[in-house]
């Protein structure tokens, strides 16, 4: 853990993987990138991923240049701005950093204005305790560039004079358009009991529903049809492709009737000759 000098309550914490996460209130300055204790000047360079946590309302001018490494840089919600140098932002597209934040952010904007790539940051969904094994499990879902998302496991477990328990990290993929018509309580009907109020009640997620929803992004017919059997409201977050496809909008109507409600006029129309 490092703390800045010009303020002690803003606090670094550095973990192995190579993340560090930035935490305080306020905004940041170049001056916070000199910290305590540090093994040289030079210790910034340890750090490809850059995480500044919510609480943090601004990055000034010169902060993010002490960190010439990072290849992500994570944003949370309550920052509202960035400075960077006009050379800094070149070196920044040069080496294709990821900006990672929510959907409907700053980080979002700041990423598609300057020809950066964007994706959704992880969500914590919950933590569970399963008693009966000692086991406390960090649940995770997680977004790729790469690849489909996943629900993550961190499990942690006792040690023992023999070794351990069990412990370590699974994942279990999920659909590319797992949220279309989804809500939080319908996604935590996949999780155990114990743990889905957590989830219900989890905000990040929330916003990732909705807003992933309004972006009209799903164009697979199977995930569609299979949403609108049991809400057929769920059809105006179909992608626009979708919804102006007259075979599809056929199909749909098969599916539930009550589609007819939420589809355009001209099908409406064509319904009724």
């Amino acid at each position: 853990m490092y703390f800045s000098k010009r303020d002690r309550t803003i606090t670094y914490i550095n973990h192995h993987s190579g993340l560090l996460e930035v935490e305080g209130e306020g905004a940041l300055c170049l001056g916070d990138a000199e910290v305590w204790p540090a093994s040289g000047k030079r210790w910034a360079d340890d750090y490809d991923v850059l995480s500044v946590k919510e609480g943090i309302t601004g990055v000034g001018e010169g902060y993010l240049e002490a960190f010439p490494k990072i290849g992500c840089l994570i944003l949370s919600r309550t920052v509202e701005s960035l400075a960077v140098s006009p050379e800094f932002l070149k070196r920044m597209r040069k080496r294709e950093v990821l900006i990672r934040g929510e959907y409907e952010s700053f980080a979002e904007s700041f990423a598609k204005e300057n020809g950066l790539d964007f994706l959704h940051c992880d969500i914590h969904l919950a933590d569970d305790d399963i008693e009966i094994a000692h086991e406390h499990d960090i649940i995770t879902l997680r977004f790729h560039s790469d690849g489909p998302p996943e629900i993550h496991y961190n499990c942690f477990t006792p040690g023992s004079s023999a070794g351990s328990y069990g412990g370590g990290e699974y994942a279990s993929t999920l659909p590319k358009f797992f949220y279309f018509g989804c809500t939080a309580e319908s996604f935590a009907e996949n999780f155990p009991e114990r743990v889905r109020e957590q989830i219900i009640s989890n905000g990040a997620l929330r916003r990732f529903l909705e807003s992933a929803n309004r972006r009209k992004e799903c164009n697979d017919r199977k995930t569609v049809l299979e949403v609108l059997k049991r809400d057929p409201s769920a059809f105006v977050y179909a992608s626009d492709k979708l919804q102006n496809d007259r075979k599809f909008v056929r199909q749909a109507l098969e599916a539930n009737g009550d589609v007819i409600k939420f589809i355009s006029d001209e099908f409406r129309d064509d319904r009724s000759k």
